[in-house]
């Protein structure tokens, strides 16, 4: 019987070492597993930072190249002809209903409106940079127009005039051209009736050399203000006949004009007239007395308020005559403008409540 025992506590122990060692050994064998395992993941996050691509260094950017050559006076724009001061003029342009869609008025660099007798506007409009072949319908003179053209020093071209402008003539200071003494360069269209149908041929203008050009603008387009507003329409109602409105567009940076609720277009191609800046400029006007056909004069010398639209903003200032010259002004220091075409609205200082933005 004890033999019996003896063997069964010797087969016990021998199982009890057999279990030790396979647990061991199955210990041994897990340890690497865990190893390759560890070693495995570290690889694949030091591949992954190998594949990260660099980040790509951004190109320089290439400066603008500067403009050296001429520039207009009239639109601060490059231009290619430095002799173009020999073919700069100045028209009166004719704004009641009958004389409307104009001809070539949208190629003026630089247009003045302002009130004549008759409850309608009448222009004057200044040409440099792009001189169209036709222009009109061309209207008479009224002699407040005269220190525009004095002011610019440039020949100023009518069709007929006031009594009042035909008594200033004789002491104007830049070379005139008269419609109704000089057919070469005027014809009637027969689509229109007169006095509506009168049009400026600019091909037999003979150049005037050394036509000297006061610089009335001056600009930069990188120029900032303090205390602007924004701006982004301009509405000026002068009457019941001219309504006139401007809506900025921010692509182009320019005021499409509008006149009677229609966009102001040219009557040969169509486009619509564009500024890049407009100028409000307040002045008196009164009715000359006794003047039996209602006639006005409108004060352009001294100084008076004044209001400048561009980039979609207005700021305030004023103008001034300078012994002849017309300056405009923010804050005591010439104001810089948008390089582009300008349209300058004489508006009546005791009408400022018909102008609203």
């Amino acid at each position: 019987m004890k033999k019996v025992y003896i063997f069964l506590l010797v087969a016990i122990m021998l199982v009890l070492v057999g279990c030790g060692d396979d647990s061991q050994q199955t210990d041994e064998k897990n340890e690497p597993v865990e190893e390759a395992v560890a070693s495995e993941s570290t690889e694949d996050e030091e591949t992954e930072k190998e594949e990260e691509p660099e980040p790509e260094e951004e190109p320089e950017k290439e400066e603008e190249p500067v403009y050296n050559g001429p520039v207009s006076v009239t639109t601060g724009l490059p231009i290619d002809d430095e002799n173009a001061a020999s073919k700069r003029f100045s028209i009166m342009i004719e704004n009641s209903p009958k004389a409307r869609p104009h001809t070539g008025l949208v190629n003026a660099d630089v247009v003045y409106e302002m009130h004549v007798e008759g409850l309608v506007t009448r222009f004057l409009a200044i040409y440099s940079d792009d001189i169209p072949e036709k222009i009109g319908p061309a209207r008479s003179s009224r002699h407040y127009y005269l220190p525009v053209a004095e002011s610019w020093d440039i020949p100023y071209i009518h069709y007929g005039g006031s009594p009042q402008a035909y008594a200033k003539f004789p002491t104007l200071s830049v070379p005139r051209i008269d419609g109704i003494y000089s057919g070469k360069h005027f014809k009637r269209d027969t689509s229109r009736r007169a006095p509506h149908n009168a049009y400026f041929y600019t091909e037999p203008l003979d150049p005037i050399e050394n036509q000297p050009v006061n610089n009335k603008f001056e600009f930069d387009k990188e120029a900032t203000y303090d205390q602007t507003q924004p701006a982004t329409t301009l509405d000026i109602r002068y009457n019941n006949f001219t309504h006139v409105a401007y809506e900025y567009d921010s692509e182009a940076n320019v005021y499409k004009r509008s006149l009677e609720g229609n966009p102001h277009a040219d009557r040969v191609t169509g486009e619509q007239i564009k500024a890049s800046n407009i100028i409000v400029m307040y002045a008196k006007h009164n009715v000359i007395p006794g003047d039996t056909a209602g006639r006005i004069n409108i004060t352009l010398s001294g100084q008076g308020d004044a209001q400048f639209f561009f980039n979609g903003e207005v700021v305030e200032g004023m103008w001034k005559n300078e012994s002849g010259n017309i300056r405009y002004y923010v804050n005591g220091e010439v104001i810089k403008l948008q390089p582009g075409k300008t349209w300058v609205q004489v508006v009546n200082t005791t009408k400022r409540d018909t102008v609203s933005y």
